[in-house]
């Protein structure tokens, strides 16, 4: 057996070694791409050569890095499914989740679908009626509504039973998803998820906005009536999810991510323009613009109230209508944040009475705001780490 010093050497010439061998790959990077020296080592010792890979990854482009669509499994059989519901003149229903993601891509897919004329309609679950995800009550509604085609949007790969009920009243079904897919089959008419087996597209961690911007690519190359619309138009909103349900910044998300920044930016939308001003964005939208300030004031409506009324806001055209709704977000996230602190100071107060902590802590109380639980369970974790 080696001696503990030979081990301890051993490990300090490998360490070494490495700094070397970083140091020479970082004066390569500080050389090619112009870069700091500082910033140059950084990037080294992360892995990074100084190759196209790192040039596409700190200047990511549309042109260059950009996974094609028609790498995700079904995402054809998708736009097959809508382009037969355009031509028959069908309606369309999308179901999309109450949150950033989930909002932020099913209003890409309605702007998308009403350019071309579609009779198309956002649903989003009622938190407090419904709870998450696809549920009979929703369909029900959209069946009775006459629509023939429904697509959800950040949910359904668990949803076999709803998706089931959705067949036997007649509606073709799409699943636009990217949760964890497990054993999990929805059995829909067209199941797209980068997660499920036997998907070949390179980025599989997109968000659903993502994956919504990618349906909207593809939907683009299939309908010869959608040649003049740019994709590049949608990324305001795909970035929106993108940032906000935290996915990995590299490869497709890193480009959605800085090229929807940028979009967004100059955005002409009245209703993310009436959300920038209300969060007082006035510069250049960056990354904590859109996680610290409009996020956190879309996510309020769906926490407090309704989903609906961030899909009213990120589709009008109307500027009147878009600050009057951007007004009503903002007096929500206030009250958010009120319900939040008084929910997680009286949590605690009920914790700290207890006198030798469990593994797992139990706090209830029915006064409790069922919008704000979640985010208050995540701060106690974050407090006693349990």
């Amino acid at each position: 057996m080696k001696s503990d010093k030979s081990l301890e050497i051993k490990s300090v010439i490998k360490k070494i070694a490495l700094r070397d061998q970083c140091l020479s790959e970082a004066k390569k990077i500080e050389n090619a791409l112009n870069i700091s020296p500082l910033g140059s080592r950084i990037l080294a010792a992360r892995g990074y050569k100084a190759d196209e890979t790192l040039e596409h990854y700190l200047v990511p482009t549309l042109k260059n890095g950009l996974p094609l669509p028609t790498g995700i499994k079904n995402i054809d059989i998708a736009c097959e499914l809508i382009k037969e519901a355009l031509e028959k003149k069908q309606g369309i229903a999308i179901c999309c989740d109450f949150d950033v993601d989930g909002l932020s891509g099913g209003s890409q897919v309605y702007h998308f679908l009403r350019s071309l004329g579609a009779k198309v309609k956002v649903f989003v679950p009622d938190r407090f009626k419904d709870g998450y995800g696809l549920n009979e009550n929703t369909i029900q509604l959209i069946a009775e509504a006459n629509f023939s085609l429904l697509l959800t949007i950040d949910f359904g790969t668990t949803n076999a039973n709803e998706i089931k009920l959705a067949k036997e009243l007649g509606l073709k079904t799409i699943v636009i998803d990217h949760h964890h897919v497990g054993n999990h089959d929805p059995q829909a008419d067209a199941f797209v998820n980068p997660q499920q087996k036997d998907c070949g597209f390179a980025d599989g961690l997109l968000s659903a906005a993502g994956l919504a911007w990618y349906l909207v690519v593809m939907l683009r190359k299939s309908l010869p009536e959608a040649s003049h619309l740019d994709p590049k138009d949608y990324l305001d909103l795909a970035c929106l999810g993108t940032i906000c349900d935290m996915v990995p910044l590299v490869g497709a998300n890193r480009i959605i991510a800085k090229r929807g920044l940028e979009s967004l930016s100059k955005t002409t939308r009245p209703g993310l323009i009436a959300l920038k001003n209300v969060a007082g964005i006035n510069a250049e939208v960056s990354c904590s613009h859109v996680g610290f300030a409009i996020g956190p004031r879309i996510n309020a409506a769906g926490r407090m109230v309704h989903g609906d009324v961030v899909v009213d806001l990120l589709t009008t055209e109307k500027t009147d209508l878009a600050e009057k709704l951007a007004n009503k977000l903002n007096k929500l996230n206030q009250k958010r944040q009120k319900e939040e602190e008084w929910v997680r100071e009286s949590a605690i107060k009920k914790i700290l009475l207890q006198d030798n902590l469990p593994d797992g802590i139990v706090v209830w109380d029915d006064t409790y705001h069922t919008g704000v639980i979640g985010i208050v369970a995540q701060r106690i974790v974050e407090a006693f780490y349990r």
